[in-house]
């Protein structure tokens, strides 16, 4: 844990360390006076700088295992970075030492330049971060429903250590509204929500009633099945309403 984080702080060091000392470099080289000298010091810089923050940032999201939705976003930021760093370079050689331009007009390019490479990366790093985003919400929501699906043969399991006829009818009711979860999709929408959490507060009633099943007497036994035969299908119908209005809310977004 400790050599990651010195790895991770070495890198912002050098981000800074490094740019500061290529703009003196470059400083002293003109001869402290010259302003095209300067200004390709800084440009240089701001490209070391851009590289370094880089591979520091894909180093620390190897170590996180990143989601791989990432991943297109990330080549996509170190190929701009790459152009970048390219164009400054060649404007340095070009610009700067080839044809020496006027102090304004080369510190006007390579103010343009970096300007351009600031939006187009904040644009596709903004990009970036929502389609992650939007990913770690429906990995949440496939995880809760998951989660419902397990609850609900942790219940059959109960359900199954009893005996009798009708607990395999019980069983059976029990075994569609399963499926009907397993294979339901997880609602992205807020609407829904209440109807989500309506379905959990029932499934906890059933849990409920499949316990007292077992603790019951013999002669009220056939009166708490019944009872939980209709708390299935009631459940059943909700998930089955739900799935519908998922779809209409589909629907009416495309």
């Amino acid at each position: 844990m400790t050599s990651r984080v010195a790895a991770r702080y070495g890198f912002w060091l050098a981000a800074l360390i490094v740019p500061v000392a290529t703009i003196l470099l470059f400083g002293i080289i003109g001869g402290l006076t010259d302003i095209n000298a300067w200004v390709s010091g800084i440009a240089v810089g701001f490209a070391e700088a851009s590289v370094l923050i880089f591979i520091g940032s894909c180093i620390h999201q190897c170590r996180r295992k990143a989601a791989s939705s990432s991943a297109p976003f990330t080549i996509a930021m170190g190929f701009i970075i790459g152009v970048y760093a390219l164009s400054v370079i060649l404007e340095v050689i070009l610009l700067g030492s080839l044809f020496k331009l006027s102090g304004p007009a080369y510190l006007k390019i390579h103010a343009m330049t970096l300007l351009g490479f600031a939006v187009v990366l904040v644009l596709v790093s903004l990009l970036g971060r929502y389609v992650a985003g939007h990913e770690e919400k429906e990995g949440e929501l496939t995880a809760r429903k998951r989660e419902t699906v397990a609850w609900i043969g942790a219940i059959r399991g109960k359900l199954n250590q009893l005996s009798g006829e009708e607990i395999h009818s019980l069983d059976r009711d029990m075994a569609e509204l399963e499926e009907t979860l397993r294979y339901s999709d997880p609602i992205p929408h807020a609407s829904l929500h209440e109807v989500e959490n309506l379905i959990r507060e029932k499934i906890a009633v059933l849990e409920d009633q499949v316990t007292l099943i077992g603790e019951v007497s013999a002669e009220a036994r056939q009166g708490v099945t019944e009872e939980t035969a209709r708390m299935i299908r009631d459940i059943l119908r909700t998930v089955q309403d739900r799935n519908m209005q998922l779809l209409h809310a589909k629907a009416g977004s495309t």
